[in-house]
């Protein structure tokens, strides 16, 4: 009976929430000339991911807050490129007693605008 008490008290002092965001079509963070994409020539990175979180003891943050933003500018390192279509994104939190933690997760298909510019438009790069 004691522990049942124990695992009660346990469960009511606990919870954790998952929250999917929609309505997304394309994402970015970084400057992406989009009348400049085409698509049938651009390189594209299937399912990358990217994720920013942070976890809390006594409500003591370890690291700075989670963004979206570097959970996307993450999975843009991720697939090398500047551009996510159809981003799968996801805020995540839970707590347990005095532990906490709290994430955004970005999944999606990472594109790279300057890849698909022909060989007359690259500028050639010198080294001094």
């Amino acid at each position: 009976m004691k522990k049942l008490g124990i695992v009660l008290a346990i469960a009511a002092l606990s919870f954790g929430c998952t929250v999917h965001q929609r309505g997304f079509t394309f994402i970015s963070t970084k400057n992406v000339e989009l009348s400049r994409v085409d698509m049938a020539r651009t390189k594209v990175v299937r399912d990358r991911k990217g994720s920013d979180s942070r976890f809390w003891i006594l409500c003591i943050p370890f690291a700075g807050s989670p963004t979206l933003e570097n959970a996307v500018n993450d999975c843009l390192k991720d697939g090398d490129g500047d551009f996510i279509i159809s981003p799968q994104i996801s805020s995540t939190g839970w707590s347990i007693f005095l532990f906490s933690y709290g994430s955004w997760d970005v999944k999606g298909d990472v594109g790279n605008s300057l890849s698909n510019k022909s060989p007359e438009q690259i500028q050639p790069t010198t080294v001094d």
